[in-house]
């Protein structure tokens, strides 16, 4: 049996609705990159205010999004990573925290920071 063969993929890896990190996999070959330390302390603040303190509760949240990459993956991943902390200033961080890591309507908090 053999196994089908994909180009590389774009992987964002969410705590709820917190984004953590952007990975790129072609293979097996895979490339990690991280976002800023404030989106982690927000996914344990956040965790915390829903409750979800308990390992098993918190490993549940994660979730990923998969898409393919283009031509360039590795340009791809840093792009995407900043893109993301980009759409997520403060303002809006600490509105998805306050509502347990989940987003509600911050749309007019984007435009507003």
């Amino acid at each position: 049996m053999s196994r089908r063969r994909s180009g590389p993929q774009l992987i964002t890896i969410y705590w709820r609705d917190i984004p953590a990190q952007v990975n790129v996999k072609h293979g097996r070959d895979v490339a990690k990159h991280i976002l800023a330390e404030r989106f982690q302390i927000a996914i344990d603040r956040a965790a915390m205010i829903s409750g979800l303190d308990g390992t098993d509760d918190y490993v549940q949240q994660w979730r990923q999004e998969v898409r393919p990459a283009g031509e360039n993956p590795a340009l791809e991943v840093v792009e995407a990573a900043a893109e993301l902390e980009a759409a997520h200033p403060r303002v809006v961080l600490e509105a998805i925290v306050a509502n347990g890591g989940l987003r509600g309507d911050h749309d007019k908090l984007a435009a507003d920071a």
